[in-house]
C-alpha cells in the first residue's frame, strides 16, 4: 500500500519510554520476594525461643470448642463473600445466574484466590468457567472480579476506619505514631468513603479501557457492598480472634485494625495468601513476646480459614468437572464435551504446585510414623525415599507453569511425578495425607487430560516472574520452617552424612541441598537456553506456494506476502494463506486471509487463532476490511477502527467538468515543467536500480525516517525488481517513482513505495498519482487503491469510545508525529470512495500492548529483513 499513508498506522502506540520498558511483572515479583524475605527474617528472629514441640503441643491440645467457633466464623465469612458476587452480577447485568450458582462460584473462587493469590488468573478462571454456561461473557466476568475486589477493599477500609477511630492504641504502638494521629487517620478514611458515596449519588461512574466498560455501583449498591465487606472482614478477624491465647489482653476493635493492616500488607506484597507477611504483622501487632501458643493459633487459623476451604473448593470443582454437564442450563451437551474449558489448566497448575509444596514441606518436618515401617523397610530405602520425594516436589513446583500453558509434556511428567510422590510419601514415613494429596492432584490432571495439547518443553519457555516468585517463596518457606524446627540442633559437618531413623535434621539438610541444586540448574538453563525463533522467515517452498495462491486471488494486497518479512499459515485445502509476523507474544496477521472462498477464509481465521494459542500468543488481524467482519466476530474478536482506505472508481474518474478542474491544473503545470511520466516494466527495472536507490535514500534522509515494513514495502532490490515502476523524469533524471501492484483488469491496481527527491517540481507526486489513474483506466482496471489514511473517519461524538476520541485527537493534533490530516487531504483530491479498515483483537485490556507490538513490528521488520540479506529470496529468484 502507498507508503505515504501506511507508514504510520500506529500513532497510539508511542515509542518505548522508560516506563514502557519496565517489566512490571518482574518488579512485582521482586517486591513480593523482598516482602517475604523481610517477613521471614522478622519471624525467624522473633521466634528464636519457640521450639517445634511447643507449637505441636499447642495444636494437639487446643480446645475443640474454640476450633468449632473459629470454623463457624469462617463459614460466616465465606457466606458473606456470596454477597460480593450477587451485587457484582446485578451491576454488570447478569441477573439470570441463580443464587445457588452464585454461592458455589463465590466460595470456590474466593477460596482459591485467598490461598494462591493472583485473583484475576485463579478466581477469574473459576468464575469464567462456572458463569459462562449461564450466558455471562468474558467482559462481564472481568467486571465481576473487579467489583468483588472493590467491595472487599471498601469493607476492609470501613471497618478499619471505624475501629481505628475507636481504639487506635494497638496500631499506634505497631506503626510508631501517636494515638491522635492514628485516630485522625481512621476519621479521614471514613470521610473519604462518605465523600465517595455522595459523589456516586450525584454522578454515575464507569471505568473504560478501550471498548471495555464497567459501570461502578451506585449509592445503594455501594452501601450494600460496604456492609457485605465489613461482615466478611469482621467474621474473618473473629475466626482468628477466638484462637488467640487467653493471656493476650487486647480489645477486639484494636485487633480488627491490626488484622486489617496485616491483610492489606499481605495483599500488597503479592505473596500468595500473604504467607509470612500477614503472620509477621499479627505476631508483632498483638504482643511484643510471641509464644508457642500464638504461633500454634496462627497455624490453626491458616488450616481453618485457608487450607480447609480450598480443599473443599477444589474437591467441589473436581466433582463438577467430572460429572456430566448435561443438566446445566444454557449449555449444549455435545459442545460442552469438546470446548476447552478455561478452568482446567489453571486448576491443574494450582493442584500440581500444591502437591509439590506439600512434598517439599513434608521433607522438612520431622517424621512421626517411622516406627510403622522400620521393621520391614531398610534404612537406605527410607532415606532415598525421603530425598527423592523432596526432589519430586521441587520439580512439581517448576512444571506447574507448563500446565498453566496447556503443555502436553508438562502434563505427562506431572502425572508420573505425582504418582511417584504418593509412593515415596508412604515409603519415607507412611505420610498417607501427602500421598492422598498427590493422588487427588493426579486424578484432576487425568480428568482434564484433553486440555493439554500444546507442544513444547515442560517449562513453557522462560518462566514468568510470578512463576519464579511462587517457586522461590515455596522453597524459602520450607527452608524457614526447617531452620525454625531444628534451631536447637548444633550444626556439624557430620550432619550431612548421618543416616539414622531419628536424624530428621540430616534429612532436612540433604533434601534442601537437592532442591536448591534443581532450582539452580533450571535457572541456569533458563538463562542460557535460547527460545526457538517462532518468527523466522518463510522458506522458498512456502513462498512458491503462496505465489501460486496469490496469482489466482483478487486481493491485490497479497503482494505484501513477498516483501520478505512474513511467515505463512496455509488453509486445510491449500488454496489460501495468512501472512503474519510475531512480536513478543502478539501474532499479527496482515490483512484478511488470502482466500478465494469463504470456507477457506473462515478456516484460516480459526487456524491462525489456534496456532497462536498453541504457542501462548495473542492473535490479531491488522488492517482487515469490512467485508468479513461477521467471521471475526464469530471467532471471538473485538474490533476497533484504524482508519479509511481510499478507492478511486476508475469507471467514473474524469478530469472533465468542474470536479476535475484542480487535477487538470496539476497536469498542465507538470507538463509545462517538462516532467515526463513513464512506466518501467519489471523486466528492465534492474538497470535503473542505482537511480531509484538515490531517490529512495534522498527521500528517507529528508524526512528523517527509517525504513518500515510488514504493512508496506520497503527498499529491497529483489522486491523492487518484482514490479513495474512508474517514474517521473525532470531534466533527464528520475525525481520520483512508485512501484505498482497489479491484478486482473477486472479487479484493482495499487501502488506501494512512493518516493521523490527533495526539490522535485511542485505537485510531482500528485501528478504521478494522476497519471497512474489515467494509465490504469486505459488498461481496463475498475478500481485504483490509494491506500489508507490512518485514524481518519473515526466518530467525533461525546459518546464515542475512548479509543475513537483518543485517536481523533491524534488525527487532529498529531501533525508533529505524522501528517494524518494531510494524508487524508491529499487522497481526497482524487475523489475516492472511503472504505473502513479495522483491527481485530481478542483481549481488551491487552490492547495497548497489542498496538505497541504492532508498531514495533512495523518499525523493525525492514531492518531485520535487510540485515539478513533476504537469503530466502536469493535461493529462488524466480519467486
Amino acid at each position: 500500500m502507498a507508503e505515504t499513508q501506511n507508514e504510520a498506522p500506529q500513532p497510539t502506540a508511542p515509542g518505548p519510554r522508560l516506563l514502557e520498558r519496565i517489566d512490571w511483572s518482574v518488579v512485582g515479583a521482586i517486591v513480593a520476594l523482598a516482602a517475604f524475605s523481610y517477613a521471614a527474617t522478622v519471624l525467624y528472629r522473633n521466634l528464636e525461643e519457640i521450639s517445634w514441640p511447643q507449637v505441636r503441643h499447642t495444636i494437639a491440645t487446643f480446645p475443640l470448642s474454640h476450633l468449632a467457633l473459629s470454623g463457624l466464623f469462617t463459614v460466616l465469612s465465606y457466606g458473606a463473600l456470596v454477597g460480593y458476587d450477587l451485587i457484582a452480577l446485578r451491576v454488570v447485568g447478569a441477573r439470570q445466574v441463580p443464587l445457588r450458582i452464585a454461592a458455589i462460584t463465590s466460595f470456590i473462587s474466593h477460596a482459591v484466590t485467598f490461598t494462591f493469590g493472583f485473583g484475576v488468573l485463579t478466581g477469574g478462571a473459576v468464575r469464567l468457567r462456572l458463569y459462562r454456561v449461564w450466558g455471562v461473557d468474558t467482559d462481564r466476568v472481568l467486571g465481576i472480579v473487579m467489583l468483588c475486589a472493590l467491595s472487599f477493599w471498601a469493607g476492609l477500609a470501613t471497618i478499619a476506619g471505624i475501629c481505628l477511630a475507636v481504639d487506635p492504641q494497638l496500631v499506634s504502638a505497631l506503626v510508631h505514631l501517636s494515638v491522635p494521629t492514628c485516630r485522625l487517620a481512621g476519621t479521614m478514611i471514613l470521610a473519604v468513603i462518605a465523600l465517595w458515596l455522595v459523589y456516586v449519588s450525584i454522578r454515575p461512574i464507569r471505568i473504560e479501557i478501550g471498548n471495555w466498560r464497567l459501570p461502578l455501583p451506585g449509592t445503594r449498591a455501594t452501601i450494600g457492598a460496604i456492609f457485605v465487606g465489613m461482615l466478611d472482614v469482621a467474621a474473618a478477624a473473629s475466626a482468628l480472634w477466638v484462637l488467640l491465647p487467653q493471656d493476650l489482653h487486647i480489645t477486639m476493635p484494636g485487633f480488627f485494625v491490626v488484622f486489617a493492616l496485616a491483610t492489606v500488607l499481605g495483599v500488597v506484597s503479592h505473596v500468595p495468601g500473604g504467607l509470612g507477611v500477614f503472620d509477621a504483622v499479627i505476631l508483632l501487632g498483638v504482643t511484643q513476646h510471641p509464644s508457642g501458643e500464638l504461633v500454634g493459633s496462627l497455624l490453626l487459623f491458616r488450616l481453618i480459614y485457608y487450607i480447609a476451604p480450598v480443599i473443599v473448593a477444589l474437591t467441589m470443582l473436581m466433582v463438577h468437572e467430572m460429572r456430566g454437564r448435561s443438566g446445566i442450563a444454557h449449555e449444549d451437551d455435545s459442545t460442552s464435551a469438546t470446548i476447552i474449558e478455561p478452568i482446567i489448566p489453571p486448576l491443574a497448575a494450582i493442584v500440581t504446585f500444591s502437591g509439590g509444596l506439600i512434598l517439599v514441606i513434608s521433607g522438612t518436618l520431622p517424621a512421626h510414623r517411622l516406627w510403622l515401617i522400620r521393621d520391614f523397610l531398610p534404612l537406605p530405602f527410607v532415606e532415598a525415599s525421603h530425598f527423592i520425594a523432596s526432589l519430586v516436589g521441587t520439580v512439581l513446583l517448576l512444571i506447574a507453569n507448563g500446565l498453566a500453558h496447556r503443555l502436553r509434556s508438562a502434563w505427562q511428567l506431572a502425572i508420573v511425578l505425582l504418582l511417584s510422590g504418593a509412593v515415596f510419601s508412604i515409603t519415607k514415613g507412611f505420610d498417607f495425607i501427602e500421598a492422598l494429596a498427590c493422588l487427588a492432584a493426579a486424578l484432576i490432571l487425568i480428568a482434564g487430560r484433553r486440555e493439554f495439547y500444546r507442544k513444547g518443553g515442560v517449562l513453557a519457555g522462560r518462566l514468568s516472574a510470578s512463576a519464579i516468585l511462587a517457586v522461590l517463596i515455596a522453597i524459602g518457606a520450607s527452608i524457614l520452617i526447617g531452620l525454625a524446627i531444628y534451631r536447637g540442633v548444633p550444626y556439624d559437618n557430620s550432619l550431612w552424612w548421618e543416616f539414622a531413623y531419628h536424624q530428621d535434621a540430616s534429612r532436612f539438610l540433604r533434601a534442601t541441598l537437592g532442591a536448591a541444586i534443581i532450582v539452580m540448574f533450571i535457572a541456569s538453563y533458563q538463562l542460557l537456553h535460547k527460545a526457538p525463533n517462532i518468527s523466522r522467515k518463510a522458506s522458498a517452498a512456502e513462498l512458491r506456494r503462496a505465489k501460486e495462491i496469490a496469482h489466482h486471488s483478487s486481493q491485490v494486497t497479497a503482494e505484501l506476502a513477498f516483501i520478505g518479512d512474513k511467515r505463512f499459515l496455509f488453509s486445510q485445502s491449500g488454496n489460501g494463506f495468512v501472512m503474519y509476523g510475531v512480536r513478543g507474544s502478539t501474532w499479527v496477521a496482515m490483512g484478511d486471509p488470502i482466500a478465494n472462498n469463504s470456507a477457506d477464509l473462515i478456516d484460516l481465521v480459526w487456524r491462525f487463532k489456534e496456532s497462536a494459542d498453541e504457542q501462548k500468543g495473542a492473535p490479531v488481524f491488522y488492517q482487515i476490511t469490512a467485508d468479513h467482519l461477521p467471521i471475526y466476530l464469530d471467532a471471538g474478536f473485538s474490533l476497533i477502527k484504524l482508519g479509511e482506505e481510499a478507492w478511486v472508481n476508475l469507471e467514473t474518474f474524469t478530469l472533465d467538468g468542474k470536479a476535475g478542474k484542480r487535477l487538470r491544473q496539476t497536469k498542465t503545470r507538470a507538463e509545462k515543467a517538462n516532467i515526463e511520466f513513464e512506466i518501467l516494466p519489471a523486466a528492465i527495472v534492474s538497470k535503473f536500480l542505482p537511480a531509484l536507490k538515490r531517490v529512495s535514500d534522498a527521500w528517507l534522509a529528508q524526512r528523517g525516517h527509517r525504513e518500515k515494513g510488514f504493512s508496506l514495502g520497503f527498499w529491497n532490490p529483489e522486491y523492487v525488481e518484482r514490479h513495474d515502476i512508474a517514474v517521473l523524469r525532470h531534466e533527464n533524471r528520475i525525481v520520483a517513482f512508485a512501484n505498482l501492484w497489479r491484478n486482473t483488469p477486472a479487479s484493482a491496481c495499487t501502488l506501494d513505495l512512493m518516493r521523490q527527491v527533495p526539490g522535485a517540481p511542485e505537485g510531482a507526486m500528485e501528478y504521478l498519482v494522476l497519471k497512474l489513474l489515467e494509465q490504469a483506466k486505459a488498461e481496463g482496471y475498475k478500481w485504483f487503491n490509494l491506500g489508507m489514511a490512518p485514524l481518519s473517519g473515526l466518530p467525533d461524538h461525546r459518546l464515542a469510545s475512548r479509543w475513537a476520541r483518543l485517536a481523533g485527537l491524534f488525527f487532529r493534533y498529531g501533525d508533529r508525529l505524522y501528517h494524518f490530516e494531510g494524508v487524508r487531504i491529499f487522497k481526497s483530491k482524487f475523489k475516492p470512495e472511503w472504505r473502513t479498515k479495522y483491527l481485530a483483537y481478542e483481549h481488551g485490556l491487552r490492547l495497548p500492548q497489542t498496538l505497541f507490538d504492532i508498531a514495533s513490528l512495523i518499525s523493525a521488520s525492514a531492518r531485520r529483513s535487510t540485515s539478513d540479506g533476504n537469503k530466502e529470496w536469493s535461493k529462488d529468484r524466480a519467486i
